[in-house]
C-alpha cells in the first residue's frame, strides 16, 4: 500500500526527469517535461529555467514560450510573460493556446482594449471550441470590467 501525496510522486517524477538529464543534458522532450512537472508543482522559477534550457536546443518550440510565458506571469512579471507569448505566435501564428494566454494576462492585468485582439484571434482560430468558449468568458470581463 502506497502513502505518497501528490507532492511526493511529482518530486519523484522530477528526480527521474533530473536524472535522464544528467545523462543528456541536451534531451529536449526531457527538459519540456520537466519544465511542464516543475510548472505544475507551481515551481515556477526553475520552470522557467528549464523551459529556457529547452528553448537554447529547440528555439522554435512555440510551447515552451507559451509555458515560459504563464510561468512569468504567476511570478509577477506580466509584461514578461507577454513577450513570451508573442514569441510564441510568431513562431506558430495558429497557436491558440498563446493567443489565449496572451488575452487572459492581459485581462487580469488591466489591460482590456490590448486583450481584444488576441481573444478575437483564438475566436477566430477555434471557432466553436473550448478555447473560444475561454475566449468569450474573458472578453466578457474585460468588457464588464473596462466599461
Amino acid at each position: 500500500q502506497s502513502f505518497d501525496t501528490p507532492a511526493v510522486t511529482a518530486n519523484q517524477g522530477i528526480e527521474q526527469m533530473k536524472a535522464r538529464l544528467a545523462m543528456n543534458p541536451n534531451d529536449f522532450a526531457t527538459l519540456a517535461q520537466l519544465g511542464d512537472m516543475y510548472f505544475e508543482a507551481s515551481r515556477y522559477l526553475e520552470a522557467i529555467n528549464t523551459y529556457d534550457k529547452a528553448i537554447a536546443v529547440n528555439p522554435m518550440c512555440a510551447d515552451c514560450f507559451n509555458d515560459k510565458g504563464l510561468a512569468l506571469h504567476y511570478l509577477g512579471d506580466s509584461d514578461s510573460a507577454i513577450a513570451a507569448f508573442d514569441r510564441a505566435v510568431t513562431i506558430d501564428p495558429t497557436y491558440v493556446h498563446a493567443w489565449l494566454s496572451k488575452g487572459f494576462v492581459l485581462v487580469v492585468s488591466g489591460r482590456y482594449e490590448e486583450a481584444i485582439e488576441p481573444l478575437n484571434k483564438v475566436k477566430e482560430l477555434d471557432a466553436g471550441g473550448g478555447l473560444a468558449a475561454e475566449a468569450d468568458k474573458f472578453l466578457a470581463l474585460a468588457a464588464e470590467r473596462g466599461m
